[in-house]
């Protein structure tokens, strides 16, 4: 019969202080999502959050590390930790570092993606947007057209729209993930965009998006961003 040795005391206290420190980072990440901790903000002393989690600061120090690994946080020359800006970068980093190795299964992927995610946002951007999201929606449109007719690419524009259109559903998660999205199309987008036809094509798509969600027609906006997003996937 074979029994089966208790846990050495070191173990068990390792994996208590995990858990500890972990409850920590995961409050202070709840904090900044709701956004009571804001970009530039200094967090909580490590003696205050010692206090209120019960635990030493040395347990408050590796929730901490933890949290810069993440890229949330950042130790400042002179004292204290500060919540960081939070750019696209930071998140389109991990993924695209999965996918490096494949650039087609990236395009592939990214244009399956969209098509599960886009249409969505077209949908809820017609029914939720105000005055000023379609304001900004209009200008954009109009510097891409310009840029068009002066035979001029306009990446910058068509992923400043689809941005634009994910602000006007006031979801700031549909937000950030417009931001991935946008980030991992940079490449391909620059490369695409040097062909005059797709920037027209881009305009077109972009415009009829822009008509459905100005007319609040869920539908028609919906069934535009489907189209467009597979014209787009056909030139890749």
């Amino acid at each position: 019969m074979f029994f089966m040795s208790p846990p050495s005391p070191n173990n068990s206290e390792s994996a208590r202080r995990r858990k500890l420190y972990e409850k920590i980072a995961a409050h202070i990440r709840g904090l900044i999502a709701s956004g009571e901790l804001q970009p530039g903000q200094a967090l909580p002393s490590e003696r205050k959050l010692a206090e209120q989690f019960k635990v030493g600061r040395a347990v408050v120090r590796e929730a901490v590390r933890q949290l810069e690994a993440h890229g949330l946080v950042e130790s400042r020359h002179g004292g204290g930790n500060y919540v960081r800006e939070i750019t696209s970068e930071h998140l389109v980093a991990p993924i695209a570092s999965v996918l490096s190795n494949s650039k087609a299964q990236l395009r592939r992927e990214l244009m399956e993606a969209r098509l599960l995610f886009e249409p969505q946002v077209a949908r809820e951007a017609a029914a939720r947007a105000d005055e000023e999201d379609i304001r900004r929606l209009e200008a954009v449109i109009r510097r891409q057209q310009e840029r068009v007719e002066r035979g001029q690419p306009t990446p910058k524009e068509d992923a400043e729209f689809h941005s634009l259109l994910a602000q006007a559903t006031h979801n700031t998660v549909v937000e950030r993930v417009m931001d991935v999205i946008n980030g991992l199309l940079e490449d391909s987008y620059e490369r695409l965009f040097q062909h005059g036809e797709r920037s027209r094509r881009s305009l077109e798509g972009n415009s009829r998006i822009l008509e459905a969600v100005m007319q609040h027609d869920q539908e028609a906006a919906e069934k535009a961003m489907k189209e467009h997003i597979a014209d787009v996937a056909r030139s890749l």
